[in-house]
């Protein structure tokens, strides 16, 4: 009977939400206008990520091996775009009850090679970027990626972002979601100082992705979300879905001119959203008992934004497999983040 009641019921998506085909009638780059901040438009998260580390490779060319700290948990698009830029990624282990970087074991890597560190923003946990910005103060060269490609900022202002670099993605399954695009924010004191080279925001060449076929790709992907149609991809051996892959960046290409038509749309639903659930989901977990659990948002020093997924750390990886096995039998969407093959 509770394998017939989970086929009724199907699997919720771990993650996701209806997206919006409302296009803009005015101008459709002014919700990725920051202020402070000089916006370039590409084909994904890791490109835009890829472009920043390009660009401070460019103005460290007198550096011989270049370095970029990456946090060792994380997604391996960062590696990949540190590979394109032509960076050596330098892994550094985090916290154990934490997302967030080990400052100490940070602060002991940095070096005469290092140009960047790229802070991710973890589901809607902040990285420490005070903090880092602190112990890169002997370090000015030193450049601060902030990577929010699992969170969009609540606000439009500079008060909302702290690195030199900021990321945005907005594929699949990301909390502004286009099936695809990202942008690159740039503060504008480093545009000025031409340390951003015009020849960097023009190298992306137009994508000839048809409006047409994205749109019906978005109707396709709102109707998936159902959990009755979520299932017949979820329990299919072929697609793997969730797995954690490494796959290598082979160009950097502007963001077409649908996606960035809906964005506004898509934006204006995600802030709308309220966050009812994640009050009961921190409730609940609070409450549990049988498991060691950490509410990783609610222990965070710095209050933790809109969550993308609800993140619990476990005490060690049976409690983990076991948790799963619970809640993936009642079809709720629960996942081991970053599974590997």
């Amino acid at each position: 009977m509770a394998t017939l009641g989970s086929l009724i019921r199907g699997d919720l998506p771990p993650v996701g939400n209806r997206l919006s085909l409302q296009r803009a009638i005015t101008d459709t780059h002014v919700c990725v206008n920051f202020p402070g901040y000089h916006s370039v438009a590409v084909g994904s998260g890791t490109e835009a990520l890829a472009l920043a580390m390009q660009n401070i490779r460019q103005r460290c060319d007198s550096i011989a091996c270049p370095e970029v700290i990456l946090p060792a948990y994380g997604c391996p698009d960062l590696v990949a775009a540190a590979v394109y830029a032509g960076l050596q990624p330098v892994l550094i282990d985090i916290d154990g009850d934490s997302p967030g970087f080990d400052l100490a074991l940070l602060v002991g890597e940095l070096n005469d090679n290092t140009v960047a560190v790229v802070a991710v923003n973890f589901l809607g946990i902040p990285e420490q970027l005070a903090a880092i910005r602190q112990l890169l103060l002997p370090w000015p060269r030193v450049a601060l990626i902030e990577d929010n490609a699992q969170w969009y900022p609540e606000l439009c202002s500079e008060a909302a972002l702290e690195g030199d670099y900021v990321v945005l993605s907005f594929g699949r399954g990301k909390p502004v979601s286009l099936l695809g695009g990202g942008v690159l924010l740039v503060r504008e004191s480093l545009v000025d100082k031409g340390s951003m080279d015009s020849d960097i925001l023009q190298n992306s060449r137009p994508s000839v992705a048809s409006g047409a076929v994205t749109a019906l790709k978005m109707l396709a992907y709102n109707v998936l979300l159902r959990p009755a149609f979520y299932q017949l991809l979820s329990r299919n051996p072929l697609l793997k879905l969730g797995q954690t892959v490494y796959h290598p960046l082979d160009s950097i290409a502007a963001m077409d001119s649908f996606r960035l038509s809906v964005l506004r749309s898509n934006v204006s639903r995600y802030q709308s959203r309220d966050r009812q659930r994640e009050g009961l989901m921190h409730n609940i977990v609070a409450s549990c008992s049988g498991y060691a659990l950490v509410d990783l948002a609610a222990c965070s020093n710095i209050p933790a934004g809109r969550l993308l997924r609800f993140p619990l750390l476990c005490a060690d990886k049976q409690h983990r497999d076991q948790l799963l096995s619970v809640l993936v039998a009642q079809g709720l969407g629960a996942t081991a983040m970053y599974r590997l093959r």
